[in-house]
């Protein structure tokens, strides 16, 4: 299909700085989410891409063209926004076909793409109904489908799926992954929910304050935070404030070992995954000892609150098959977490397996 280049784009309204320098490539066929919350920067930057802004400097490149400089109607991109934008009066035919007659083609060649995207998105016989007849997840299936029978190079969907009910939104999620895979095409998502993204993208671009802080395959973002954002913001993750001396780390009342690297400070901050804490026995050592509060029952797995003295509440992820109840002492070991100090890459420490016996 066709590949992305995004090099320095920047995007300023006024005074604000809504998109800072950003510069990625999107490869042929891979399907990208930008993820990030509210006012990142995320849509600003796909709606350049779309064309319908004009970034402040930088260039967007497809297939080694510049296209920053073409209107959106000359952009070889479709796009799918949150809200619907169907045309009320036209039926779902009408809606699909209108793009297609603009170019001029035939009615045969028209009716045949227009039968072929409808059975992409499990929309045939539907071809007489008007919007208004349609659920909330059959029109945004119908805008899938007017954006995909352009055939274009890329594909820009908008938080497509954020007005949806949640088992709505998974189930048209997994048919999106479906077509993008079976067209083959080049897809950018943008989205403010972390399971979406982490379940969709091949590649993930995570954006705070209209910079891009870390883009990489979701197994690595969520193993691997490169920022404190990325770290609190994809996944549960605690955070812990710690002081470094004479080799040890000490969060409030507990310590850690300090791995080299670690400069003496007192601004430093661990990141602990909640599943990256073992309920041990008893006695084990470097375990601390914690009192339970919450115990919530999330399906696959419990969610518990645990009170740690000197440190704080912590959430901890533990199987259904454990038996923890509230109010019940238990120790817990930090088998893995992440080391931030200033702006340098986190320091990855690992329990050895023979501390774990």
């Amino acid at each position: 299909m066709a590949r992305l280049d995004i090099i320095h784009l920047t995007k300023q309204f006024g005074n604000v700085l809504a998109v800072n320098d950003a510069g990625f490539t999107v490869q042929d066929s891979e399907f990208m989410c930008i993820l990030g919350p509210s006012g990142c920067g995320k849509s600003t930057l796909l709606r350049m891409i779309a064309g319908f802004e004009a970034p402040t400097s930088g260039d967007m490149q497809i297939d080694g063209e510049s296209v920053t400089a073409l209107p959106p109607n000359k952009r070889p991109t479709a796009m799918v926004f949150q809200k619907y934008t169907l045309w009320p009066h036209m039926t779902v035919y009408e809606n699909i076909a209108f793009g297609l007659g603009l170019r001029g083609l035939s009615r045969a060649v028209i009716d045949q793409k227009v039968h072929d995207s409808l059975a992409l998105v499990s929309l045939s016989g539907y071809e007489t109904r008007y919007p208004a007849q349609l659920s909330g997840g059959q029109q945004q299936r119908v805008a899938l489908a007017r954006a995909i029978v352009l055939e274009p190079k890329i594909l820009l969907l908008d938080e497509p799926f954020s007005s949806l009910d949640a088992i709505l939104r998974v189930r048209l999620r997994e048919e999106l992954k479906r077509i993008q895979r079976r067209l083959k095409i080049t897809a950018i998502f943008v989205t403010h929910d972390q399971e979406e993204a982490l379940s969709l993208a091949d590649r993930i671009a995570v954006m705070s304050g209209g910079q891009i802080e870390q883009i990489d395959h979701p197994s690595t973002i969520y193993a691997n935070p490169q920022t404190l954002f990325v770290a609190d913001f994809i996944g549960a993750m605690n955070l812990l404030k710690a002081s470094a001396q004479d080799g040890v780390l000490r969060l409030g009342g507990k310590q850690l070992t300090a791995p080299n690297g670690i400069q003496s400070s007192d601004k430093i901050t661990i990141a602990l995954r909640p599943e990256d804490l073992m309920i041990v026995p008893d006695g084990t050592p470097d375990a601390w000892k914690a009192q339970v509060d919450q115990v919530m029952d999330l399906g696959h797995y419990r969610k518990i609150l645990v009170d740690v003295p000197d440190v704080g509440e912590l959430k901890v992820y533990v199987t259904k098959s454990m038996t923890v109840n509230e109010g019940d002492r238990v120790s817990l070991l930090p088998i893995r977490y992440l080391i931030y100090q200033n702006d340098a890459a986190p320091i990855e420490v690992n329990r050895p397996a023979a501390a774990l016996t």
